[in-house]
């Protein structure tokens, strides 16, 4: 009976197998770094899932970004971190100053020269002697350090890796870390750009909401100014605005069109400043020079706004809300499709309004009327779904009672 040797194994291929381990281990880091850098939108959030994705690998105690801050004692600032050893960055304050021994260090190195500087084996090297006992305290024998391009006179900061085996970083992995690097320095770049992007978009929205509300108060002091010189048909206009918007919402607009219809119904009658007063207060029925006159309101109201940059078409929605489907309508005698579906809510909430109040030379004859009135030009003058909207809003409540009611 023979007995077997044991199987001896070839120092050269556990060389290799240390390798072909060492690289996996980077290979498996940057994989997952770079899963947390793709769905990563804060700078906060990014630094710390791909410090906690490099030390998701067992050899990488701890992981950490520093940035290099331009004040006096040139201070490495604590970014974000992960991995077991992560207690470690409280207890050490480092520099990127040649002239304080903080700075001696490899992060300090690193972003001085720009370039990767490694640890082969923090029991060896003289330079880190400071931070020996503390790092044999956390388990840390090397590590490698990777600046994060800033395209500034001195990069952003840098990538520190840690691993609890020595000379674990090769320059194989070395690359590997310095392209993470980059890629961290890409996404905060990105992330700020972003940043800024959105702060520039809320202050225009800002801008935008403080245009509107000062374009939407010189539309209220404009209708106001009609009001005080037509007393009789005081409140109106801003009776047609409110139809208007309940009719819109009804119809789900949105908000950008339920408010052109605002602005458009608070001054639709601004024309009528060039008819005489007289006329606008006569207690009993016009003439028929005295109705063209007043028609002329229309025209002469799309001459005053037609120049305003609105940013919706005030002008033309004022221009048309007495044109009518079946063409019958002024200034123009348009038809159908001709009318801006604007224009015809305006013509709807109009006549609801006009019949159902007061007048100089009639008392007012109630929302019921206006409803019956509305209802029978439906389709033939008046838009047939904009009446349909009024139709719901009378069943559905008494909101328009009430605005009718309103002073």
């Amino acid at each position: 009976m023979t007995t077997k040797k044991p199987v001896s194994v070839d120092p050269i291929d556990s060389g290799v197998l240390l390798e072909l381990e060492k690289r996996n281990w980077a290979l498996s880091a940057l994989s997952e770094a770079a899963a947390a850098l793709a769905r990563a939108d804060s700078t906060d959030l990014l630094i710390q899932e791909v410090c906690a994705a490099i030390t998701s690998q067992s050899p990488y105690v701890l992981a950490w970004v520093g940035k290099a801050e331009d004040d006096d004692l040139k201070t490495v600032s604590l970014q974000g971190g992960a991995g077991s050893a992560i207690a470690y960055m409280h207890e050490v304050s480092l520099t990127w100053s040649d002239q304080n021994p903080s700075g001696l260090g490899p992060a300090g190195k690193c972003i001085r020269s720009a370039r990767s500087i490694v640890l082969e084996d923090t029991e060896r090297d003289i330079d880190f002697l400071p931070w020996t006992a503390l790092a044999r305290k956390y388990g840390i024998r090397s590590s490698v350090a990777c600046p994060i391009p800033d395209g500034e006179a001195h990069p952003f900061g840098c990538l520190l890796v840690y691993s609890k085996i020595p000379n674990v970083f090769g320059p194989d992995e070395v690359k590997l870390f310095e392209s993470l690097a980059h890629e961290i320095g890409f996404g905060l770049r990105a992330i700020e750009r972003q940043h800024q992007l959105d702060i520039q978009i809320h202050e225009k929205e800002q801008t935008q909401e403080r245009l509107a509300g000062a374009l939407r108060s010189t539309i209220e002091a404009m209708s106001k100014t009609m009001e005080w010189r037509d007393p009789y048909t005081a409140g109106h206009q801003k009776r047609v605005a409110q139809i208007s918007i309940a009719i819109a919402k009804k119809l789900e607009l949105g908000a950008d069109l339920t408010q052109a219809l605002y602005m458009a119904g608070m001054v639709h009658d601004i024309g009528k400043v060039a008819v005489p007063a007289e006329i606008l207060t006569k207690p009993s029925s016009l003439n028929e020079l005295e109705m063209r006159m007043v028609q002329e309101h229309a025209e002469t109201g799309y001459q005053i706004l037609k120049d305003i940059p609105f940013p919706w078409p005030i002008a033309e929605m004022v221009h048309q809300h007495h044109e009518r489907l079946d063409g019958s309508g002024y200034p123009k005698g348009l038809k159908g499709d001709q009318i801006l579906f604007e224009a015809r809510i305006l013509a709807v909430a109009d006549t609801i309004e006009a019949i159902a109040t007061h007048r100089p030379y009639r008392p007012a004859r109630g929302l019921t009327a206006a409803m019956l009135e509305i209802n029978a030009e439906a389709g033939v003058k008046l838009d047939a779904q904009v009446v349909a909207a009024a139709n719901d809003l009378v069943k559905e409540g008494n909101a328009l009672q009430e605005i009718i009611e309103a002073t």
